[in-house]
């Protein structure tokens, strides 16, 4: 009986292994799922990698800044926010970018939006001091009609960073998209590029970025068949949609100053920020792909060719045809060494600049 058990457990043991061999437990998924491009940052919490929200002062930072405030280098933006290039945002009387949605930032207090104590039709996107991943809402009702699930409403005083937003997408696996349908306006309900941030059911795992042609109301079952998102919430997107990975500029619109984001530590990193020593994970530890020397020279080799071309013919006309065709090449299938070849030819393309 002991036997059998044993070799039943080796067995899942090996099959997890080789589900999981591929991933890392920080990555850049730059690909076409379920029909629709993607630009996703996966961050497995294992202990050695936490999300934290970076917040700015009235005035906004870009995302670079805000992530280089924490001592990261990997980021996206996060809630909506009131821009000065709005005829409506202002303090006293005058334009100013700023914003009334929760952000906490170590636990202190000292971050939270003006509104402290009720997020109205908000969800806080909440991480506590071991970086474990939660939801909280607390909503009085008082202001806005939406949304009103209260989840968590007495664990405020446990958040050690978030950021609050709405609409939010999934609420324990249920699409809960309707109960913001007040707020829903036709550049939500239209196709567009829709950012998100997710924590699967047994919190382990963020994915957050950019889901290409997709409205508000098709995202969350997409969220969950792709990424089997269980809590997921809406982020800022058009002329906010800023990611960075790794030191280098992915994305920027044309609004470049946000007033928030959530920004990917290690586990060093996040020592340093907090002065927490995170208890340690039970989960396997999976190492990345470790590219070659002939990996790196043919990485080299391929990039030096897309460079010449962009700067004989001009880059603004053949860089969206190249990251189509080798975005199309990336499926699951694929080699380790092809999919690292891949991926860091899709980074070089859309890298707007380093820092």
């Amino acid at each position: 009986m002991k036997s059998i058990k044993m070799l039943i457990m080796c067995w899942i043991f090996w099959f997890f292994c080789l589900v999981n061999m591929s991933f890392a437990y920080k990555e850049l998924l730059i690909e076409k799922r379920g029909g629709r491009p993607i630009r996703v940052i996966k961050v497995v919490l294992d202990g050695e990698h936490f999300v934290v929200a970076s917040p700015a002062k009235d005035g906004g930072e870009t995302t670079e800044q805000l992530a280089k405030n924490v001592g990261g280098d990997t980021a996206i933006n996060g809630a909506f926010f009131c821009p000065d290039d709005y005829s409506s945002c202002k303090i006293d009387g005058k334009r100013l970018t700023h914003t009334i949605s929760e952000r906490v930032f170590l636990g202190n207090g000292k971050d939270w939006s003006r509104f402290r104590g009720d997020t109205s039709i908000r969800m806080i996107f909440s991480f506590d001091k071991q970086g474990n991943p939660f939801f909280v809402q607390r909503n009085s009702w008082e202001s806005d009609v939406g949304l009103r699930s209260n989840l968590n409403k007495d664990r405020l005083d446990d958040i050690y960073f978030g950021i609050g937003n709405f609409p939010v997408l999934l609420l324990q696996g249920d699409d809960v998209v309707q109960g913001f349908v007040n707020y829903i306006d036709k550049k939500m309900a239209g196709n567009a590029n829709r950012n998100f941030i997710c924590s699967t059911e047994d919190w382990t795992t963020i994915y957050m970025g950019v889901v290409g042609a997709s409205s508000i109301r098709n995202l969350p079952a997409y969220l969950k068949k792709e990424f089997w998102c269980w809590n997921a919430l809406s982020l800022d997107a058009g002329a906010s949609t800023a990611m960075v990975y790794e030191g280098k500029t992915l994305d920027r619109g044309a609004r470049t100053r946000v007033m928030d984001a959530f920004v990917v530590l290690d586990r060093e990193q996040y020592i340093k920020l907090t002065g927490i020593t995170p208890d340690p994970k039970a989960i396997p530890k999976v190492q990345p792909y470790e590219p070659s020397a002939e990996d790196q020279a043919q990485f080299r080799k391929v990039a030096w060719v897309i460079d010449s071309i962009f700067k004989q013919y001009g880059k603004k006309k053949y860089q969206v045809p190249f990251i189509k065709i080798i975005r199309d090449m990336v499926t699951p299938e694929l080699t380790p060494d092809k999919k690292w070849l891949y991926n860091q030819l899709l980074i070089h393309l859309f890298t707007i600049d380093s820092f």
